[in-house]
């Protein structure tokens, strides 16, 4: 489960007093008009389900990129599955062999021309939701620039 977690924050999350770990559980209901009042845990193991008290729920879907859909193409991914894009596409003041074009891909560009990755997908993002729409808004400009060169 937190295998890509943060060490910083995996440190925090264990050090924090009213926080529990629940492994092999799934929240599968929520209670409450208007207002979360309880949540319903599901324990993965033996199926029993739980209604816990609460007011607030923070939802962590992992950190993990889900990138597969890129293995079989001409994708850069790192080592950890990111989708690497503009200038850390370059090795050694070249950009991979794949890369048709004359021009050197733009900032949120993968190694295929016209193809962008914006937010946590990418490699070196800062895992922000405000940098990731940012991003995406970036990738919109970028994808009319392509396409008004390839028009």
């Amino acid at each position: 489960m937190f295998r890509r977690c943060a060490p910083y924050l995996l440190q925090r999350i264990c050090d924090t007093d009213n926080v529990e770990v629940l492994y092999s559980a799934t929240v599968t209901r929520l209670v409450g008009e208007g207002s979360l009042r309880q949540i319903e845990i599901t324990d993965g193991t033996g199926g029993t389900a739980s209604l816990v008290d609460t007011q607030r729920l923070f939802v962590c879907i992992g950190g993990a990129p889900n990138t597969e859909w890129a293995r079989d193409t001409d994708i850069v991914r790192d080592k950890s599955g990111y989708l690497v894009t503009g200038p850390d596409l370059f090795d050694g003041g070249r950009p991979p062999e794949c890369w048709s074009l004359d021009r050197a891909p733009y900032f949120l560009e993968t190694s295929v021309p016209g193809s962008f990755a914006a937010g946590d997908v990418r490699h070196g993002s800062v895992k922000r939701v405000a940098s990731a729409v940012g991003e995406g808004a970036m990738a919109v400009t970028f994808a009319h620039k392509y396409l008004e060169e390839t028009a």
